[in-house]
Order: C-alpha cells, then structure tokens, then sequence
C-alpha cells in the first residue's frame, strides 16, 4: 500500500497570517487516522484551527492551519462588522500600541472589520487592515452587522515588497510631497522619475487611493505609476 497525499501544517498569527513555526508534513496510507497536537510556541497562545484536528489520510494532499494570538491579548473573535467613523481616527500599529500609528482615518468612511480583541489592559479592537486597528470608542465611531447602504467600503492592503515597484510620475524636474499619513501633515518629498517601493494601499470611499512607500509616508495615487 501507497503512501497517501501528505497532510500540511501551517502555525499562524490569527491576524497577521505570518508563519509563527515552520510548516509541519504528516504522511500516512488512504484512510489511515490522524490527530494533529498543538504544540506551545513562545509569547502566543492557541485561538482556533481551521478543520477538525482528526481525521483520515486521502489520495489528495490536506492542509491545515492552526492559528495563535499574541499572549498579551485576551481573547479574539472572528467577526462580520463595519465600521463608520464620525471623525477622523488614528489606527495603531497592534492593539494597545498607542506609540506606533499606523495611519489616519478620515471622518465619515466605512471600514469592513474581521476581527475583534479584548487586549490586556481591557480594551476592545477591531482591526481594519493586516496591520491597522482601531480602539472601540463610542463617541469616535459606529458599529454594524451591516454593510452600509450605497457607501463604498473602504480597505487597507498591505503589499509584500522589497523592491521598487512603481515611478513617481509628477512634473519634470519638480518634487512632489509625501506625508505622515494620507490627509496629514508633509514629512518629505520625492523626485519626479524616482523609483520608489510601494508596501501599503489605502481605498477610501470618495475614490481616492493613497500608497505608503518604503521608509518613507505617503503619497497619493496620482503621481504614481505603478510597474
């Protein structure tokens, strides 16, 4: 007898989706049983998996993803909410990282939220992007099960990247500004005809996108041009 299609074991942060432990292959024969451990891994604790935990070898190759939260948090819940600001909103970096800001939120956009945490110190988070999340505060913004009627839904996309990608595309010969966050304050500038790296995108619900270059702030979409 064959052995089957082996079976993939993937160790994940719940909300990043980084690999937090080396994948793991099982191999065993058709219709052979099979239970899956959970190992501990260092500053994070077991949340959910993505399948039974037991089961049975097949022709085909299975994967599984067993995913883990930072042990400073509380517990974390899947959810299918959205968010409307009432204001303009600092996201942070992780959940009660106040220091680190990952950007700003205009007032009066909505955001899908798939998770919520209830951090150490007590405090509930959604998350609105892979690094991006938002401290629940009542007079800040507005929760629903419901995606809003005849408003576009914003969304944050972080790109992997480690080289340039897209052309600055502004005047010849002229410098455009950069800036803390989109809608913030100018940090810098870049030069017409640079090469620069894109590693973050901002959609937001009156058409605009904004890209987060590399070691830098960031720009609006139309000076450029992608590669």
């Amino acid at each position: 007898m064959t052995n089957s299609a082996p079976i993939w074991i993937y160790y994940e942060n719940i909300a990043t989706h980084d690999t937090i432990l080396p994948p793991k292959r099982i191999d065993g024969v058709p219709d052979e049983k099979y239970t899956i451990s959970v190992p501990d891994i260092p500053d994070y604790t077991y949340s959910e998996n993505s399948d039974d935990l037991s089961g049975a070898f097949s022709e085909f190759p299975q994967s599984h993803h067993l995913y883990y939260q930072p042990i400073s948090w509380r517990t974390v819940h899947r959810v299918n909410m959205y968010i409307m600001l009432l204001t303009e909103v600092a996201a942070q970096s992780e959940p009660d990282d106040d220091a680190n800001i990952s950007t700003i939120l205009p007032a009066q956009s909505y955001w899908e939220t798939p998770l919520r945490v209830i951090s150490g110190n007590g405090q509930f988070w959604y998350q609105v992007g892979t690094h991006d999340w938002l401290r629940y505060d009542a007079s800040l913004m507005t929760l629903s099960d419901d995606a809003p009627s005849g408003e576009n839904v914003n969304y944050i996309e972080d790109i992997e990247n480690s080289q340039p990608n897209a052309l600055v595309n502004f005047l010849p010969g002229l410098s455009t500004e950069i800036f803390e966050a989109p809608y913030g304050l100018p940090v810098g500038s870049v030069l017409d005809g640079n090469f620069v790296s894109i590693i973050k995108e901002q959609h937001d619900d009156n058409g605009l996108i904004w890209y987060k270059l590399a070691a830098s702030g960031w720009i609006n979409s139309i000076y450029i041009d992608k590669l």
